[in-house]
This record gives structure tokens, sequence and C-alpha cells, in this order.
């Protein structure tokens, strides 16, 4: 009986897909649109002007996840395939919530801060914008 529960397969929760079949841009590509750089081994900062004041922009995972995700490559939907593949390869429920974590961040990201834009097409991002600011400096 023990033996039978390790090895059994179990049905792990997923995303609901219901809010991002709602969501007005689940289909649209979304880009970087200020340089970002590493704080730490696991956090990244955006450099950015805020109420006209420059700023240093930190943010919680799924935030930081979205903005280094947005290459202009991938869609909203396939953001959301590739956030329940992190917790379906590490055997976790997804977080019944997630949808709705992921949403707000991404809207928190383009209306508030305004550091990224929903595009209609795969939009090649310039050099600036792929590379970590330390990694663009010339000697």
């Amino acid at each position: 009986m023990l033996f039978k529960k390790l090895f059994s397969k179990r049905e792990y929760a997923r995303i609901d897909y219901t809010t991002l079949h709602n969501y007005r841009n689940k289909e649209k590509y979304f880009v970087r649109l200020k340089p970002w750089d590493w704080l730490s081994e696991k956090e990244i900062y955006v450099a950015s002007v805020l109420n006209d004041k420059p700023t240093m922009i930190t943010m919680h995972f799924w935030s930081q996840e979205i903005y280094l995700n947005a290459n202009g490559e991938i869609t909203v939907t396939e953001l959301f395939s590739i956030a329940e593949k992190q917790y379906l390869d590490c055997r976790m429920d997804v977080p019944k919530d997630l949808d709705l974590v992921l949403i707000d961040s991404l809207e928190r990201l383009e209306n508030e801060l305004k550091i990224i834009e929903f595009m209609d097409e795969k939009t090649e991002l310039p050099f600036e914008l792929q590379t970590p600011m330390s990694k663009q400096i010339k000697d």
C-alpha cells in the first residue's frame, strides 16, 4: 500500500483559464520598455522615472518573472502556460489565484509603473532592453 502511494500519479491543480479567456490582452505580446540589471543573484531592478524622479524599481516574484519574460516573443497566454508548468514540473498544485496574480501584475507593470507594453505582433527588443545594463558597459 505504501509503495503504491509513493509511485502513483497524482493530478495537480491547474490554472483556471476562465479569467484568462476574458482578459483583453490574452493574445498580445508584451515587451520591456526600460533598462534593467541584476541587483543580486535572484533580484533585478529597473531604471525608470516616476513622478519626474529617477527611480530604481524592484519587484515581487511574479512581477519580476513577467518583466524578464517581456521579450516581445511570447503572448500572455503563453506566459500562463509557462507559469503553470513551473508548478507542475515541481509536482506542486498551481495556486488558485495565480491567474489573478499574473493579470494584476501585468496591469500594474503596464499602467502604474509603465515599464511594459502590449503589442499585437512579435517585437524584437533593442540591445539595451534585451541585455542587463552591466553587460552593456564597454571598456
